[in-house]
């Protein structure tokens, strides 16, 4: 509702979908409303992820609250585009990925997750360079078996060709700029402030992550390994979003593998004071940008 009374994240005159082509912002504005259902869905997943994998002891609800936050600064959260619908399927991709047993039979498991990525690629081809990441992320729960390893390339093949198909019956030119779904929207001060916040939060969950792996089981390494190989596939989409398109909006890739850590940074039988302080700081300037031109008293000061 702030940003609708105050416009402060807007987005572009059309809205990108990668190989299926782009659609005027203007002819389809309801689908604006939906970006905060995709959201909502995101963080019911996450947190039940985090809950059902026992990453902690105790059901921990604060990493949906967590993503919700800090999603908040990005367009995403405010604006439906090929990038907000890649990451739904990332994540339904991790769903199926943590479904797999080092002991049982996952031909059905590497195939759906190969499929959801391949979508997620066609909606945000940028994506692409994760393709190393799927086989290494399935062979960290699993052996090498070459049947799944066949499923995979199959499975992430199939919505590629789809898309291709699609793109020349509908004579859909696929020029550079569609390699990037992400909003040209550019708020540095307002990244730069969230990522300082993050990175606060990742130091403090650093040690209690590690006495975690500690004591953890074989299963649970693993799991996060594939959270860490997560967190790289987000850095590198981020980096190269960045330097080859100037953007800053996939920044927000990078929240929901670090959910999975953040809450070991507030403690897990009684809540810590600085983390909660950082939170509260970060959800404040969140709220704040809408009705404070945080942008120009920041150049006012520094010049």
């Amino acid at each position: 509702m702030c940003n609708y009374f105050t416009g402060y994240h807007g987005t572009d005159a059309e809205l990108n979908f990668g190989f299926w082509g782009s659609i005027e912002k203007t002819q389809f504005w309801h689908l604006d409303m939906l970006a905060p259902v995709f959201i909502l869905i995101n963080a019911i997943l996450i947190n039940t992820l985090f809950n059902r994998n026992e990453f902690m002891e105790k059901n921990n609800y604060i990493t949906s609250m967590l993503y919700v936050s800090f999603m908040s600064f990005f367009p995403s959260f405010y604006y439906l585009d090929g990038l907000a619908i890649s990451q739904t399927l990332t994540i339904l991709v991790l769903i199926q990925l943590f479904r797999l047993n080092q002991n049982q039979d996952g031909r059905r498991q590497v195939f759906n997750a190969a499929i959801l990525f391949g979508l997620a690629c066609t909606l945000s081809p940028i994506f692409l360079i994760g393709t190393p990441f799927l086989f290494w992320m399935v062979w960290v729960l699993r052996p090498f078996v070459f049947r799944e390893s066949v499923l995979i390339l199959t499975g992430f093949t199939v919505p590629l060709i789809y898309a291709g198909v699609y793109s020349y019956v509908f004579q859909i030119r696929l020029e550079r700029d569609q390699f990037s779904s992400s909003p040209s929207e550019l708020y540095m001060l307002d990244t730069l402030v969230l990522l300082g916040g993050l990175g606060l939060l990742l130091l403090m969950s650093a040690s209690p992550v590690l006495n975690k792996l500690r004591v953890s089981s074989i299963r649970i390494k693993k799991l996060f390994r594939i959270i860490g190989l997560l967190a790289g596939l987000s850095a590198g989409i981020i980096v190269l979003d960045f330097f080859v398109f100037e953007k800053l909006s996939a920044t927000g890739l990078i929240v929901f593998p670090l959910a999975f850590l953040f809450p070991f940074a507030f403690g897990e039988r009684e809540l810590r004071a600085l983390p909660t302080f950082i939170f509260y700081l970060i959800l404040l300037f969140s709220i704040g940008k809408f009705f404070i031109p945080y942008s120009e008293l920041f150049w006012q000061i520094w010049s």
